[in-house]
């Protein structure tokens, strides 16, 4: 999914990044009982990279929503989970730099949200 993300059209986009909002909600790796840090941190590392692509994208506001609803759930369950150590400083740095961008939005819902998550993970130990 990380991968065809950037290459796509829009509506191939949301569909990926649909597919990847039911991905981390059923994703057992986020569950406080799981222990496969390494796999997690490698999954978090491509995603967090990949996201700021549609993240970014100026065209498609739909694209950026979706975007942002799929950093929301990563940033909920890892909370969760409490496993802020999966997300390495680098995505926790790509993904504030992306989200930064998005609170020069024209959508004031867009705005705050990103504003919010950007807090939330800068917040983070």
């Amino acid at each position: 999914m990380c991968e065809n993300l950037k290459l796509n059209t829009w509506k191939v986009q949301l569909a990926i990044l649909s597919c990847m909002k039911a991905f981390f909600q059923e994703l057992l790796l986020l569950e406080k009982s799981n222990e496969d840090v390494n796999a997690l941190t490698q999954i978090l590392t491509e995603t967090c990279a990949a996201l700021t692509y549609p993240l970014e994208n100026r065209s498609y506001s739909s694209v950026r929503t979706e975007a942002l609803s799929v950093v929301d759930l990563i940033v909920k369950r890892t909370g969760e989970s409490e496993k802020w150590e999966c997300m390495s400083v680098k995505s926790r740095e790509q993904l504030q730099r992306s989200l930064s961008t998005l609170q020069s939005d024209s959508r004031p819902d867009l705005r705050d949200k990103a504003q919010e998550l950007r807090r939330h993970i800068q917040s983070q130990p």
